[in-house]
């Protein structure tokens, strides 16, 4: 490995184990190495502080080890081994769950990595260049765990790649429900993991109750709310794939005769229609995925919130949500507040939602609590 030297006094936040170091760290980036090169990472008299993926960009480098590698095969079975390990000492999978988050980027010490587990199918995102240039290492790692893996799909931006199968969708369980995930052609690896334990408390608050999800995706709140006796429930999304999958969802479960899907503008939608529903669900994509788009996103969730606030008949509940990771939780709280006195309402705050488990949060890097969610009483 090629080593870079950092600037004195600039080890500290390595010391406390947060899991990137910037470019301003290091006295000089050595124009040889390549993204995704392994680099050893040297304070400023020449000692050993830890190994990472470089990338030529703000993030310089992605720390994987506090100690020097020999066996790249071994790290990674090791740090994947921790990770299954980890969610099955939590059982988080059982004959009524097979779908889950496998890794977790940071939170499992792996940064730059996500696979997704659907009853087998294991779906890879390499959100870093060393992770894409080690994808047949992680490969290789993950067919040494004993789940009894069918395929290995790489999701790339543009053309994904099987590195085992050849199977581009098929149905799996989360919580006794059945879900058809597409991963070749779905958003994300196919479906949103990350809402578990959300979508579980939603279907506690919709028996006999009209409910509207808003930007549904695949109908996953949807079916949620359907099979725990939701008396009708609407999904909206600018998707037509999505919706057509969300119907699906929804037959597949027992449940489509109550279920009604749209196609359309989510703030179109709740600018024209009426909301005369018991719990409304907005689950927007993410507003702001870089810093500079903070501002904008900001102005974004409250116009959204307050669109449903204004509307929302008194005594009903809403679940709002926000995936941007650079949108604190106060930040999300302090724009959901706003919403609310532009709409004029009186509202309580219920439960405060966070991700689930098999997405966990490295206590050293805070950024890695993307998931923010609120439970509101419209009074």
């Amino acid at each position: 490995m090629k080593a870079l030297q950092l600037k004195r006094g600039k080890e500290k936040p390595i010391f406390r184990k947060h899991p990137w170091i910037f470019s301003g760290a290091f006295i000089k980036l050595d124009r040889s190495i390549d993204a995704g090169d392994w680099v050893e990472v040297l304070d400023s008299d020449d000692n050993f502080i830890c190994v990472g993926h470089f990338t030529p960009g703000s993030i310089a480098v992605r720390v994987l080890s506090y100690e020097k590698l020999s066996d790249k095969e071994a790290f990674y079975f090791q740090k994947i081994n921790a990770a299954f390990n980890y969610r099955q000492s939590l059982n988080l999978f059982d004959e009524n769950t097979n779908i889950y988050r496998l890794v977790f980027g940071e939170g499992d010490a792996l940064p730059g990595l996500i696979v997704d587990n659907y009853d087998g199918n294991l779906v890879i995102q390499c959100h870093s260049a060393g992770m894409q240039n080690d994808v047949h290492l992680i490969a290789d790692a993950l067919k040494k765990l004993p789940i009894g893996i069918s395929t290995i799909y790489v999701k790339h931006e543009k053309e994904g790649e099987f590195l085992l199968g050849d199977t581009g969708m098929a149905s799996a369980l989360e919580n006794g429900n059945q879900f058809l995930i597409n991963w070749q052609s779905g958003q994300k690896t196919g479906f949103f993991i990350d809402q578990r334990e959300n979508r579980k408390l939603l279907g506690e608050f919709s028996k006999d109750k009209n409910v509207l999800n808003v930007f549904s995706y695949t109908g996953g709140f949807s079916v949620y709310a359907l099979k725990n006796g939701a008396s009708k429930v609407v999904s909206v999304d600018l998707s037509a794939d999505a919706i057509e999958m969300a119907n699906k969802n929804a037959e597949l479960n027992g449940v489509s005769t109550n279920h009604e899907g749209y196609a359309v503008d989510a703030f179109e939608y709740l600018k024209n229609e009426a909301i005369n529903y018991d719990v409304v669900v907005l689950d927007p994509p993410a507003f702001a995925k870089r810093r500079n788009a903070i501002h904008n996103a900001v102005q974004g969730y409250k116009r959204l919130n307050a669109l449903a606030m204004k509307k929302m008949k008194k005594g009903s509940i809403l679940f709002t949500f926000s995936c941007s990771q650079n949108i604190s939780r106060q930040l999300f709280n302090d724009t959901v507040r706003a919403a609310a006195i532009e709409a004029k309402r009186d509202i309580r705050i219920i439960k405060q939602l966070v991700q689930p488990e098999d997405h966990p949060i490295n206590i050293y890097h805070p950024e890695g609590e993307y998931l923010k969610g609120l439970v509101l009483y419209i009074d």
